[in-house]
């Protein structure tokens, strides 16, 4: 090989040779380039570092999962978060975002009520998009407007969004707190997630193999991840009173039945299990992976 290598370059004279030696300096200054891109200026070099478009997220370790779970409530900004280069989707309202605030429903009577309400839309011209919105508008905006009619008791409500676009993938996750008198607080969490290219809502299996993992491997963290909750509830009860109390043989956190979920821009899945979707309570399990 070294010898057709000196023996091709010895064949080179005059502008040829100059003009060989030139491309071989330019491919190594833009292989140099790219390098210092991806480590210092390319956002997603952590999880994407052949900057090929593909991010399923770096490994973290259990500590660091923990502080992701920590910052979920911080996630709901009513923002869109992006990793694509290049988004291709039909928008109803070209000059606004893939997701935006839709209607913001915000009033307070000191007697009776306090609503602040910012309800996301999904700015998609497509029929899944449309039976999306229309879902989102019925629970939210409909509740808000209940609320603002009420002339008895005190209720507060807030709605707040996040959404994140990953590949061809658009998750749209909103998060709502209800406070009615003496009541408990109940906060619930829905999710949508939406395939951009094909017009289609996106199923967990899928996004499982979207991640290059199993079944059994999910499943395995959703168990360990609701028993470590299990035991700290309990502890927590012992020392401060009762506390939501989960079945850990319930078919609700098996991976066949889990619909609560999304995808963030930077490849991590959450899988939420917001009780207060089913009962008068603010507790919310986190499994993510």
């Amino acid at each position: 090989m070294r010898r057709r290598i000196r023996k091709f370059v010895g064949s080179l004279y005059g502008p040829k040779k100059v003009v060989f030696f030139v491309v071989i300096i330019l491919v190594c200054v833009v292989a140099l380039l790219i390098g210092l891109y991806a480590q210092y200026d390319y956002k997603y070099s952590e999880t994407d570092p052949l900057m090929i478009g593909i991010n399923i997220a770096a490994v973290k370790n259990d500590e660091q999962i923990n502080d992701l779970k920590t910052e979920f409530k911080n996630l709901f900004d009513n923002t869109i978060k992006i990793n694509s280069e290049n988004v291709k989707a039909n928008k109803i309202e070209p000059s606004n975002d893939l997701v935006y605030t839709g209607n913001t429903l915000e009033n307070e009577d000191e007697n009776y009520y306090q609503v602040k309400a910012f309800v996301p839309v999904i700015n998609i011209n497509s029929d899944t998009a449309k039976k999306m919105n229309g879902e989102i508008q019925s629970e939210f905006v409909s509740q808000a407007k209940e609320i603002m009619g009420r002339r008895k008791g005190r209720t507060v409500y807030t709605v707040d969004y996040c959404a994140f676009v990953n590949q061809d993938v658009l998750s749209v996750v909103i998060k709502s707190n209800l406070k009615e008198d003496d009541k408990p607080e109940k906060v619930t969490v829905k999710t949508y997630n939406y395939v951009i290219s094909e017009n289609r809502e996106l199923t967990f299996e899928e996004l499982i193999k979207l991640k290059e993992t199993t079944f059994e491997e999910v499943q395995n963290t959703i168990n360990r991840d609701i028993e470590k909750y299990d035991t700290n509830a309990k502890i927590l009860a012992a020392d401060y009173g009762a506390t939501y109390v989960r079945d850990l043989k319930s078919d609700m956190y098996s991976v066949e039945n889990t619909s609560t979920f999304f995808l963030t821009q930077d490849g991590y899945v959450y899988i939420v299990y917001a009780y207060g979707n089913i009962a008068d309570t603010n507790e919310i399990d986190l499994v993510i992976f």
